[in-house]
């Protein structure tokens, strides 16, 4: 996997955390390796936040974005532009009614996955070719498009940290998720590591650290891993939220973590 891959999949181990009526939450991405002489160097900020769409159906769709924009050397070198969305149905079954993924560094890509009757359960649209945009705007008005409608099996990568979360965590608890990246079929094991306090600012927060490994299959059909270990800590309260996320790469590390954590006791989730 590349570091580009790596940085991607980092944002996307938070893209769970909005919570409900359009509230916000920031973090801080940092890098610390090879290209940075050892020092850590802050490279990004994230924003994420969801919304009710209103509408016909009422869907719940969360939001991801990350941006460089406040970091001119990083503007300079590599420009980070990421935009993830998610549409679900509200209520605790949530089940996927589409995504979007859009990046915008060197290469430009903006794409819509809607569930269908395919072996990989969903299709592609490319955006930038205008295909897709008829369903995107009924998504963007909360009205489900007429298309195959998951039946709650089929997961993204936003869809497995939602369903994590609403499970009673533990030390030693162990999951396994079915994903889709919108390419590929992935297989996640995730354990949740240990009960630690994670120290931001200054502030001593409670949390669960859990390691997220994932499988994609080879030429042959076998098993191999995607990518090294992912880790990612979430507070302990009711309403758990990301507090930080680590992804190491042959690079160096990259992390991403929760601005203003005094007040992380008011940010539980509470969304649908």
């Amino acid at each position: 996997m590349s570091h580009r891959q790596t940085f991607t999949l980092c944002i996307l181990m938070l893209w769970m955390a909005a919570a409900r009526a359009e509230s916000t939450l920031e973090y801080q991405v940092a890098y610390k390796g090879v290209f940075s002489a050892g020092a850590t160097l802050r490279i990004a900020d994230v924003r994420l936040g969801s919304r009710h769409t209103g509408g016909k159906s009422g869907l719940l769709e969360t939001r991801m974005e990350a941006s460089s924009a406040e970091y001119p050397m990083i503007e300079r070198l590599f420009p980070i532009r990421y935009r993830f969305r998610n549409w679900t149905e509200t209520g605790d079954a949530s089940p996927l009614l589409g995504f979007e993924t859009y990046q915008h560094t060197r290469r430009h890509r903006h794409r819509l996955y809607l569930p269908d009757d395919s072996e990989l359960g969903v299709r592609r649209y490319d955006l930038l070719r205008g295909a897709g945009m008829e369903q995107m705007t009924q998504l963007e008005a909360g009205v489900v498009p007429s298309t195959k409608v998951s039946d709650g099996r089929l997961l993204d990568r936003l869809g497995m940290l939602q369903r994590l979360r609403r499970q009673a965590l533990q030390e030693h608890s162990e999951f396994h998720f079915d994903v889709t990246n919108g390419r590929e079929w992935l297989k996640y094991r995730v354990r949740v590591e240990a009960a630690q306090v994670l120290q931001l600012d200054g502030v001593s927060v409670p949390a669960w650290k859990i390691r997220f490994d994932g499988a994609e299959p080879d030429r042959r059909g076998d098993w191999q891993p995607a990518h090294r270990p992912l880790y990612l800590w979430l507070s302990q309260a009711p309403g758990p939220i990301p507090l930080r996320v680590d992804a190491r790469h042959g690079i160096g590390l990259f992390r991403i973590e929760l601005k203003n954590a005094a007040g992380v006791e008011r940010l539980a989730y509470t969304g649908s």
